[in-house]
């Protein structure tokens, strides 16, 4: 590969104004980097990208498979009010799912709560974490994309499960995709309230009736269906003894 995505690259292919973008080789992570240039008074619009990592990280600070074929991007938000993380999960969801199918031409599924499928095998995770500076609340988006397949290929731990975008590296490609993910997260951002990501969310997701096991910190707790995913990005699930519980984040697995 004689070449690799730059800021100028991405900057180009980019509507959203005011976008201060930062492109690595490598990183521990993004998201950590990024909370601390928060910490440090950046402004909203701070991107930060790279092209691995060496500490990425998922949800419940798991491990997140990050070597080279991924595009790793954080971006800073500096919302004026709150903002429930269930809706700004789910517009980011949308907003990447739009992107790949516009920029790859590929069709992809949502799996609640944040991740990116296609074919059924996950090709993005996003994790919102937040922070304050003083009075002064932030959140950053971490978005994890699979971009293109590589000679090593995914480990023996997540080779069945992962999948990519591309099927082969173009710097072209990555570079909209990459702008297009962020003017998209912008766009929704900007009009969350409106919530007019909500019907493509649970258009494309996967689990509305489907037979699901909860899971907390991995261990399945409950197992049940879930019937619908309401207006606040919860989901609600009628467990197998009748009862119905809301979900407003966590875990579930679809039943095969």
């Amino acid at each position: 590969m004689d070449k690799t995505i730059t800021a100028k690259g991405i900057l180009f292919n980019i509507k959203t104004k005011n976008i201060n973008l930062s492109v690595y080789d490598c990183v521990d992570s993004t998201n950590s980097l990024l909370k601390q240039m928060a910490i440090d008074g950046k402004d909203e619009g701070e991107v930060i990208i790279a092209l691995s990592q060496t500490a990425g990280r998922g949800r419940y600070d798991r491990k997140f498979y990050s070597n080279e074929g991924g595009i790793y991007m954080s971006i800073l938000l500096r919302p004026k009010a709150l903002i429930d993380p269930a809706l700004l999960t789910a517009a980011t969801a949308v907003a990447v799912s739009d992107a790949i199918e516009d920029v790859a031409n590929k069709t992809t599924q949502i799996k609640w709560v944040n991740d990116i499928l296609i074919n059924n095998k996950k090709v993005c995770g996003i994790l919102c974490e937040g922070g304050f500076r003083g009075n002064n609340g932030f959140i950053v988006v971490g978005i994890g994309i699979n971009a293109y397949p590589t000679a090593n290929g995914f480990n023996d731990e997540i080779r069945d499960i992962a999948g990519t975008v591309f099927d082969n590296y173009s710097l072209a490609l990555c570079e909209q995709l990459t702008a297009k993910v962020i003017d998209n997260l912008f766009y929704q951002y900007n009009n969350l309230e409106k919530r007019e990501f909500l019907s493509l969310y649970r258009q494309k997701n996967i689990v509305i009736n489907k037979k699901v096991s909860i899971l907390k910190q991995g261990e399945i707790i409950a197992s049940g269906t879930v019937l619908e995913i309401d207006d606040n990005c919860h989901v609600t699930v009628r467990l197998a003894n009748g009862n119905l519980t809301t979900l407003s984040s966590g875990e579930v697995s679809v039943i095969i």
